[in-house]
C-alpha cells in the first residue's frame, strides 16, 4: 500500500530470509568468515549462535547461494527429530535411497557412511547445516558426534554447521555433551546491531527497494534503535508499520512520533499489559475478603475464649512478647538500612512500582538495566528523566519517582517514592509500603532519582522542597 506513496518497487522490510537484503555489519562479516571456515576446513565443526531475529538464517541462505560447486550440502530446518528421523532426513537431503521408515538406525548410518566415502572419492566435500539447532535433543546431538567419527587419514568425511539461539551454548556445555563440545573448532555469537548500524541497515534496505531519498528522520532512527535494541527482525516489523502509518497520515517522511506509535502497536501486546481491568477486579476481591474477615471477627466476639496460659516471669517480658510486638510493628527503620540486601532492594521492583502508579505493569525476563527500561518506555510515549541533585538543600524529586538510597554499608537501595504527607514520606520497597520521616529519607537519599514524563511535555517549572527543618545524615 505504501510502496506507491514512497515510490519504491517492493516492501523493503519483509520478514523473509532474503539474502539480497542482508546488511553485512562487521559482526555479520565475522560470522560469515566462520561459516566459510566450516566449509573449507577439513576438520570443520562450526557453531553460530545469536539472539532471535539477528539474521542467522539469512546469513545461512547467503552462504548457500555462494556455496562452491564441489560442496554437497544437506540443510535441515526442522531439528525436532528422533535419532532415526535425523538419519533419514540426512539421507533425503543427500538424495540417498533408503528403505521406508522401518529401517533401523544402523542401516541408515551405514548408507550415509557409504555415500560420504563416495563424495570423498570424487574430491568433493559433504556439509551438513542444521538451523534452530537449540531444539536438538541430547540423543540426536550425540548421534551427530558419531557422524563426525567418519573420517579418513587426512580429513573428516562430514563437516557440520550448527546455528541456534543462545541456549544452544548452554546445552552443549552440559557434562554429558562434553565430547561433542570439544569437537567444535570455531564458535561465534551474533549480537544486535549498533546505533550506527541501525541507521545504515534502514538506508540499505530502502535503497535496495528503490528509494531515491531517505524516508526516516534522524529522531525516528534514534527512537528505532531504542525500541528494537538493534534486533533486525524487530527493526523490520517496526519500520514496515511506521511506513504504513506515515502513508496513512500523508507524511513525506517517517517522523519520530509515527515510529513510536508503530512501536507501540507492534510491541505492547507482547511485552506490556494494562492494569486498569485487573485493578477493578482486585478491588472487588479485596472488598469481599475484608467483608469475610469482618464477619469472622463478629463471630469470634460472641464466643467466650479460654484464658491465656500463664508463664513464669524470668525477665522484664514474658516469653514471646518481644516477638509479637516486633511483628505488629514490622521491620524497624534501623533494620531496613542494615540488613542483607535482597531482591526487594533492586531496580526491578522499584520500576514496577513506578509504573503501577501510572496504571501500567512491566514484565521482564530477567534483571532490567536502566537503559533497557527507559527504551521500553518509549512504547508508551514516555521518557525517563534521570537527575542527580547536589548541594546541601536537596529538592524533593517528582512524585512518583524511583529514588536511589544508601544503606549503612553504602549499598544502593531503590525505592518508589509514592507520596509526601507533611513531615512524612510514603515509599514502597519491594512489595511493602513504608512511611518514615522525611528527614530520614533525606539522610539516606543519594540525590539521584528517575521519573517518567510524557514525551514532549515541558518540565515542571517549580517543585516542592524538603522542609527546611529536615536533618542531614550524621557522620
Amino acid at each position: 500500500m505504501y510502496c506507491e506513496a514512497f515510490d519504491i518497487r517492493e516492501k523493503p522490510f519483509s520478514l523473509a530470509a532474503d539474502p539480497r537484503y542482508l546488511y553485512m555489519s562487521q559482526q555479520h562479516w565475522e560470522a560469515m568468515a566462520h561459516l566459510m571456515y566450516g566449509v573449507q576446513d577439513d576438520w570443520g565443526f562450526v557453531l553460530i549462535t545469536g539472539e532471535i531475529g539477528t539474521g542467522k538464517t539469512t546469513l545461512c541462505r547467503l552462504l548457500l547461494d555462494q556455496m562452491p560447486s564441489d560442496v554437497e550440502v544437506a540443510f535441515l530446518i526442522n531439528p525436532r527429530l528422533t535419532v532415526q528421523e535425523l538419519l533419514a532426513s540426512v539421507c533425503d537431503e543427500f538424495r540417498i535411497e533408503h528403505p521406508p521408515a522401518a529401517a533401523g538406525t544402523r542401516e541408515l548410518f551405514d548408507l550415509i557412511s557409504a555415500h560420504l566415502l563416495a563424495i570423498h572419492s570424487r574430491a568433493h566435500k559433504a556439509l551438513l547445516i542444521i538451523d534452530e539447532a537449540q531444539c536438538l535433543s541430547p540423543d540426536v546431538i550425540d548421534q551427530l558426534r558419531l557422524l563426525t567419527n567418519l573420517e579418513t587419514a587426512d580429513c573428516k568425511l562430514l563437516r557440520i554447521i550448527l546455528l541456534g539461539q543462545p541456549e544452544l551454548r548452554d546445552k552443549l556445555a552440559q557434562p554429558e555433551l562434553e565430547q561433542m563440545s570439544q569437537r567444535i573448532t570455531a564458535r561465534y555469537h551474533l549480537g544486535p546491531l549498533s546505533k550506527k548500524d541501525v541507521a545504515s541497515y534502514v538506508s540499505h534496505r530502502m535503497t535496495l527497494a528503490g528509494a531515491r531519498e531517505q524516508f526516516f528522520s534522524r529522531p525516528a532512527l534514534r527512537a528505532l534503535f531504542r525500541l528494537s535494541r538493534g534486533v533486525p527482525r524487530l527493526i523490520n516489523v517496526i519500520c514496515d508499520r511506521a511506513l504504513l502509518g506515515a502513508c496513512m497520515k500523508k507524511e513525506k517522511v517517517v517522523t519520530r512520533a509515527t515510529l513510536l506509535q508503530a512501536g507501540h502497536e507492534v510491541l505492547r501486546e507482547t511485552r506490556f499489559t494494562s492494569r486498569s481491568a485487573s485493578v477493578s477486579r482486585l478491588r472487588w476481591i479485596g472488598a469481599g475478603v475484608a467483608a469475610g474477615m469482618l464477619g469472622a471477627l463478629v463471630l469470634l466476639a460472641n464466643y467466650d475464649l479460654p484464658a491465656p496460659k500463664s508463664f513464669p516471669v524470668t525477665g522484664s517480658t514474658l516469653p514471646g512478647e518481644a516477638t509479637v510486638q516486633a511483628a505488629s510493628r514490622g521491620p524497624s527503620d534501623a533494620s531496613l538500612w542494615t540488613g542483607e540486601p535482597g531482591p526487594e532492594h533492586g531496580r526491578d521492583a522499584a520500576y514496577k512500582g513506578l509504573l503501577a502508579k501510572k496504571g501500567l505493569s512491566y514484565d521482564s525476563a530477567g534483571p532490567v538495566t536502566e537503559n533497557a527500561f527507559c527504551s521500553d518506555m518509549e512504547v508508551f510515549n514516555l521518557h525517563c528523566r534521570d537527575r542527580q541533585e547536589t548541594g546541601r538543600d536537596l529538592r524533593t524529586p517528582p512524585v512518583p519517582s524511583v529514588l536511589t538510597l544508601s544503606d549503612t554499608y553504602g549499598r544502593g537501595i531503590f525505592v518508589t517514592l509514592q507520596a509526601l504527607r507533611g513531615e512524612k514520606a510514603l515509599f514502597r520497597i519491594g512489595d511493602v509500603d513504608r512511611e518514615i520521616d522525611i528527614s530520614d529519607l533525606r539522610a539516606r537519599w543519594t540525590g539521584q532519582y528517575l521519573t517518567l514524563e510524557k514525551i514532549g511535555a515541558p518540565e515542571a517549572a517549580q517543585r516542592k522542597s524538603f522542609p527546611s527543618g529536615a536533618g542531614r545524615r550524621k557522620g
